[in-house]
């Protein structure tokens, strides 16, 4: 059986009576103090003499700040009412070289941690909470101005209409929230730092057409709005192709999806193979997103995303939209081709790749990156520096994932569901090469208001 040893480096000035480690997730094959670990159980740090991982262990490890001892419930909904501090990292160990862990941000920013791994002492990989000279200070002021003052208000106005035009006005306590969220910062009853709730955690819009409505808290961050409709207005129906300055794009066309699945070995059945895909994205003037083309198993594909779905912020930030494939009922994406294309999309989405006319040479041409096939987004653009504003001229603000933009140059944690895709967000924990896992809690020390 292969094991790691779990080491904890308390920077944080908080206590370690205080502090507190626990485990959530799919399989626990560990020990604390030679004693097997319990799942959903809190251990405070001043407490663990040794902490052993053993595979097969695959889930989260959580550290939370409690001053009176532990009983937080970290699966309860950070939207409101939550006042707990804790924050996680993710690891799988299941003994091959492809154990690995990650810190993670995608659905708050509570406590910046780091990551290290070490063989008999040497260090062997490292992944920052804070890279360079950041402070906890400086991420939260970034990330804390992405929702102060509101961003999400056309987005809003949009919905009010839709719901009202459809004949099923939302009700006036709705619209009002709608209007006015609450930012995504979160203190306690003293004013104190809590943690910032990520734009991927926010519920959906609601559907006018289903008379779903929307779901409260409302997000107070930029919804994509302004960046699809965007899309629509240089490259939807109707519009020149190709679009000036493209190749490729323009008269509803707004991408190629194209690349390599490797494949999901754990699953059996055509769409887990790895097998080629070629789809061409679309938009129309509803604002519905079409992929359609084929795979190496499937020579016919299309899949299909309606407005109101691909406004859920699980959707555009999370790249976990409700859509329809070959005209089927609602799914959410698998560890399958589908889900694999669908990240391609919207990783381009979030990175600002899908229309920008930023042009990179490729093969001593120069090309525009919103005419490049997708996989070539992820293999050129990262070492160029060209994400996120690099890729659209002055003035744009909103055509990209803002939390993942303030995120990556800041801090190594995942920023986006598929950021692996642009960055290198994973620490390996291959047993032969690892026998040491190393959490550094790092000072937040911020001036919450």
């Amino acid at each position: 059986m292969a094991s790691i040893t779990l080491t904890v480096d308390n920077l944080s000035a908080v206590p370690d009576t205080e502090v507190y480690l626990g485990f959530w997730g799919a399989s626990l094959n560990a020990s604390i103090n030679g004693t097997a670990m319990t799942a959903q159980s809190w251990y405070a740090l001043s407490t663990i003499t040794s902490f052993v991982i053993n595979d097969t262990t695959s889930g989260r490890i959580y550290v939370a700040y409690a001053p009176n001892g532990c009983t937080i419930n970290p699966n309860a909904s950070i939207l409101s009412g939550n006042d707990d501090v804790f924050d996680k990292f993710e690891l799988t160990f299941d003994g091959t070289v492809f154990s690995c862990a990650d810190l993670t941000a995608i659905d708050f920013w509570s406590i910046p941690m780091s990551l290290s791994t070490s063989l008999k002492k040497a260090p062997v990989g490292h992944l920052a909470g804070l890279t360079g000279t950041t402070t906890a200070a400086d991420l939260y002021t970034a990330l804390a101005a992405l929702s102060d003052p509101v961003q999400s208000t056309p987005a809003a106005k949009a919905v009010i209409e839709a719901f009202a035009k459809d004949g099923n006005a939302l009700p006036t306590g709705v619209a009002d929230q709608l209007l006015s969220p609450a930012s995504g910062v979160v203190t306690n009853g003293a004013g104190d730092f809590v943690r910032i709730i990520g734009p991927n955690s926010y519920p959906p819009f609601g559907s006018p057409s289903t008379d779903a409505l929307p779901g409260l808290p409302a997000t107070p961050y930029n919804t994509f709005l302004s960046y699809y409709d965007a899309l629509i207005s240089s490259f939807g129906p109707g519009t020149a192709s190709p679009a000036p300055g493209f190749t490729s794009l323009g008269n509803g066309r707004i991408a190629t999806i194209k690349g390599q699945f490797a494949g999901n070995s754990q699953e059996t059945g055509p769409s887990y193979a790895a097998q080629a895909y070629d789809l061409k994205a679309s938009i129309d003037k509803a604002g519905m997103i079409t992929l359609a083309g084929s795979t190496g198993h499937f020579p016919s594909v299309t899949i299909t995303i309606d407005r109101w779905n691909l406004l859920n912020p699980a959707a555009s930030y999370g790249a976990a939209p409700a859509f329809s494939l070959n005209g089927g009922a609602l799914q959410t994406p698998g560890n399958d081709v589908y889900g694999w294309i669908l990240g391609d999309f919207f990783a381009g989405l979030n990175i600002g790749a899908i229309g920008s006319a930023t042009t990179v040479k490729v093969s001593g041409s120069s090309v525009a990156v919103g005419d490049m096939a997708s996989s070539d987004w992820f293999s050129t653009l990262p070492a160029k520096g060209l994400l996120f504003a690099a890729l659209w001229p002055a003035g744009v603000t909103d055509h990209w994932n803002q939390w993942a933009a303030a995120l990556n140059p800041s801090s190594q944690a995942y920023n986006f569901a598929f950021a692996e895709r642009f960055s290198a967000p994973q620490l390996n924990l291959n047993p032969k090469t690892v026998d040491t896992l190393s959490i550094t809690l790092l000072s937040r020390t911020v001036t919450a208001g």
